[in-house]
């Protein structure tokens, strides 16, 4: 941090073309590095962090945050961590503190949410863009996870 923040007092100091833009960016990257070093300096159980810090967790974690409309299983998830079925599951809910399809789903409808709050999407756009074929079963589970249908929430949002 200490060399990022040398080179952020560089180019706010000087008259270089850019400096304010990269001084931001490098901002960026401080606030990446100190979250980095919570993660990494957890000891024992962080539910929910913890795993990001595990380089095998963090390959299926980042699989599934950059492509969650895919059709995972664990078992796809655990060969994209390089660990058996059973390792996986069981690393991952120590370190996370959901089963990795609990999480999965979770993070579905957190997409969805910000869908039909932000984007003013539709139902049926919603539940395409976080994986779900049928739009009643992305209702159902959307209104198990959230406590309202989609319809509702985007009304209310």
């Amino acid at each position: 941090m200490d060399a990022t923040l040398r080179m952020i007092a560089d180019e706010t100091s000087g008259s270089n073309i850019g400096g304010d833009l990269i001084a931001l960016k490098m901002s960026e990257v401080i606030f990446a590095q100190a979250i980095r070093s919570f993660i990494e300096g957890q000891e024992g159980y962080q539910a929910g962090l913890s795993g990001f810090a595990d380089p095998k967790l963090s390959r299926a974690l980042d699989a599934f945050h950059h492509a969650p409309a895919q059709t995972w299983t664990v078992e796809g998830l655990a060969q994209v961590a390089g660990l058996s079925r059973t390792a996986f599951s069981q690393q991952f809910s120590a370190k996370i503190g959901q089963t990795p399809l609990q999480y999965l789903t979770s993070w579905r409808m957190q997409i969805a949410r910000q869908c039909l709050s932000e984007r003013n999407a539709s139902v049926t756009d919603a539940a395409e863009l976080v994986g779900y074929a049928s739009e009643s079963a992305f209702a159902r589970v959307f209104k198990k996870e959230v406590g309202m249908t989609p319809a509702a929430y985007r009304s209310n949002a």
